[in-house]
């Protein structure tokens, strides 16, 4: 229970040093130094520091005299007043978010007609950047997946999106005898209705989205120091260069059956 405690108060903004020494000025009342050290766990070297942070955020109280003492503030009190404090901050970015998405929508707007080129770093903003586009795709999605494969876990939105008639056209590359994993995950595409071929070699990671948006992936030596980056191109000529790419190789390449077949003859 006590360590469910601690990650609450973490997540609502306390370092886990503040939450811990609060806690145990909880359990033990009044506490000298030396006493909530024992209870917290925080070292003795760092535990004025923290119980310094605690009295400025309103959640302790010190006691004056010989040896010094200190009191936790009553839960409802300092903890309520914390919360009100970030609640306060949540409602402010709240309504700085929405003004800044209208903001973005004007701009999106206005630079709808214009050709657009994105590049992504961040893991989170790709896998989102991919799930947006597969929600508004109306006819088709194509894709050259290269390993690793991030696809162990069923793609929701693709799912969905084959329920509807969009039509999923998937390359894999397998260049030699793959985990069972990977081969059990692409079969459970397949009986989605994802149509699948597979070659030894593919030339990069890509996306099509009804022939109108791009994103393929980056290799690091372009963009040193990160460790995956992809672009997003749209309103561009390129868009109908890699699909015409695209058809090339789904023309070479064999059926997962055939490919299972091959397999089990070697």
């Amino acid at each position: 229970m006590k360590e469910n405690y601690i990650n609450i108060l973490f997540e609502v903004g306390l370092s886990f040093s503040e939450a811990k020494v609060y806690l145990a000025l909880l359990e033990k009342g009044i506490s000298q130094v030396g006493e909530i050290v024992k209870l917290s766990g925080v070292p003795q070297q760092k535990i004025y520091y923290v119980l310094q942070k605690l009295l400025n955020r309103g959640l302790c109280s010190l006691i004056p005299g010989k040896v010094k003492k200190y009191k936790a503030e009553n839960p409802s009190i300092g903890i309520g007043n914390f919360i009100d404090k970030t609640q306060k901050q949540m409602d402010i970015l709240q309504v700085m978010v929405t003004d800044l998405e209208r903001q973005y929508q004007r701009g999106k707007k206005e630079n709808n007609n214009l050709q657009r080129i994105e590049i992504i770093q961040n893991s989170t903003q790709i896998v989102e950047k991919v799930l947006s586009f597969e929600q508004s795709a109306k006819e088709e999605v194509l894709s050259f997946n290269r390993a690793p494969y991030s696809m162990v876990n069923r793609n929701v939105e693709e799912t969905k999106g084959l329920k509807k008639g969009i039509k999923y056209r998937v390359i894999y590359e397998v260049n030699e005898v793959k985990k069972l994993v990977d081969l059990l995950a692409i079969e459970m595409y397949i009986k989605a209705g994802e149509e699948v071929k597979i070659v030894p070699e593919l030339p990069l990671k890509m996306m099509i989205f009804d022939s109108r948006i791009l994103m393929f992936a980056i290799e690091d030596d372009i963009i040193p120091g990160t460790s995956f980056s992809i672009a997003i191109i749209q309103g561009s000529n390129l868009v109908k260069g890699m699909k015409e790419l695209f058809e090339v190789y789904w023309q070479k390449a064999i059926t997962y059956e055939e490919f299972i077949l091959k397999r089990k003859n070697k």
